[in-house]
């Protein structure tokens, strides 16, 4: 059984569901439509960055939290701390766990070098997404569009930034603990075809 094609199948049915009980005028209503093909691009490359379930739970699970912008959840704030703080930040912690994957079983990619291009790949998606974010603004005005530039918080997008920058460090020094405590666990998992 494909436990990554059942992760992939659930997650995006979770996400049409999300979008059918959305708050009226929701502005995410429809963006199950991006994640889901976002979440299906991943499945696709799974065996080049040699994904495992786990990885692929974890981009669903990252997606289907930012999904949550259905019931407004942009527009609040958790335990002090806008719930965009909290997508920006698992979103590089969930990436940084898939591209230090595919560096360092791919191409063998090993100590700094692993942490700077993480660091950097990570940083650079989360930018392009901010531009993303910006054009939408621009194209769809600030009401519907991504990007919410209220007067009170101008540094949106370096908040964004900084945030994907922390999950990143995070996960990287997740990854180097699990690593240390048992180092052949990843490369055996892989030489033995585990991947789905």
């Amino acid at each position: 059984m494909n436990a990554s094609l059942i992760i992939a199948g659930v997650a995006t049915l979770l996400m049409v569901g999300l979008s059918l009980v959305a708050e009226p005028g929701s502005t995410y209503r429809y963006s199950f439509l991006f994640l889901s093909a976002l979440l299906w691009i991943v499945y696709a490359v799974r065996q080049r960055l040699h994904l495992r379930p786990f990885h692929i739970g974890l981009v669903a699970s990252a997606l289907l939290l930012h999904n949550l912008g259905v019931f407004g959840f942009y527009r609040r704030e958790f335990w002090g701390l806008q719930f965009d703080t909290y997508v920006h930040f698992y979103f590089g912690f969930c990436g940084g766990f898939l591209l230090s994957n595919g560096l360092a079983v791919g191409y063998g990619i090993r100590g700094w070098r692993l942490w700077l291009a993480v660091t950097l790949g990570i940083l650079g998606a989360g930018a392009i997404h901010e531009l993303i974010e910006f054009a939408s603004t621009l194209a769809l005005g600030p009401e519907r569009g991504m990007l919410k530039t209220l007067a009170e918080d101008p540094y949106d997008t370096q908040k964004d930034l900084f945030n994907n920058m922390l999950g990143t460090l995070l996960s990287l020094l997740c990854s180097a603990v699990f690593n240390m405590t048992s180092p052949n666990t990843r490369l055996k998992a892989h030489s033995s075809g585990a991947i789905e």
